[in-house]
């Protein structure tokens, strides 16, 4: 009796989290562009991971790298709870424009991949047109040539200083170098991500023009999401300790549908 007494109890929850309405955004979004999370439905387990469970989505929690996490062990990693990895593929120079390889990028997508993780990447973009941008895209198709990437290939767009290459570009600009990238991708049968700040892709890209292509990473470093558009990953802080990794790491909740 005990036992049933508290699967209802549980069962109860689960219909009130599900239930409750998304926090209230002062940002207008077309309503087919809306995401319809339920912040009730997040939890925050004693190591510091979250998780998101409703009646049509659950998540998973991951790590994203790069060659200042130095090296890495992958099998503690996957041991202390992480279900997928993003590693970083390469960037362009937001001084000289140039494409680069991160320089740990073969030896974290090999060491994940033989830890038995899911794998993303994603790519640091300076791109000021569409051509850079395709060019930035097929670089990426060829630095994963013979490596099973399952997840979403991203494509990171931010500022880096007063003097990179693309903050004087318009909302228009970005966005369109953005299509560009993520068609490249999508033509190549993977599936395209956009990765930025909640402040960065809300205020200065043309997020509906983007929705209908690509998914969306997103980086906000508080309790709980207010972020109102559709997003399939939440980057939720950049300072987690996890065995395996001598520095601190991104910690990153999947969320995605049953």
């Amino acid at each position: 009796m005990l036992a049933v007494i508290v699967l209802a109890a549980a069962l109860a929850s689960f219909r009130s989290c599900s239930s409750e309405s998304q926090p209230q955004s002062t940002v207008s979004v077309d309503p087919v562009y809306q995401n319809d999370y339920q912040m009730t439905c997040l939890v925050q387990d004693e190591n510091g991971f979250y998780s998101y469970e409703d009646n049509t989505y659950t998540s998973e929690v991951g790590i994203d790298v790069s060659y200042a996490n130095g090296t890495i062990d992958w099998n503690a990693v996957r041991q202390d709870g992480i279900s997928f990895a993003y590693i970083r593929a390469g960037y362009r120079g937001y001084e000289t424009g140039q494409l680069h390889t991160d320089t740990s990028f073969t030896e974290n997508i090999s060491g994940a991949l033989a830890a038995g993780l899911p794998v993303g990447v994603y790519f640091f973009t300076q791109a000021i047109n569409e051509a850079e941008a395709i060019e930035e895209a097929e670089y990426v198709l060829s630095l994963i040539q013979g490596y099973e990437v399952t997840l979403p290939i991203a494509v990171d767009s931010e500022l880096v200083s007063d003097h990179d290459r693309i903050s004087s570009l318009s909302a228009e600009e970005k966005t369109a170098v953005l299509k560009a990238f993520c068609q490249t991708i999508a033509d190549a049968g993977y599936t395209p991500m956009v990765y930025g700040s909640a402040s960065w892709l809300r205020d200065s890209l043309n997020m509906e023009d983007l929705q209908d292509l690509c998914q969306f990473w997103v980086a906000s470093y508080q309790s709980t999401m207010t972020f109102p558009y559709v997003y399939s990953m939440w980057q939720y802080t950049a300072s987690a300790q996890l065995a395996g990794l001598d520095h601190v790491v991104d910690l990153n909740l999947w969320i995605r549908e049953k």
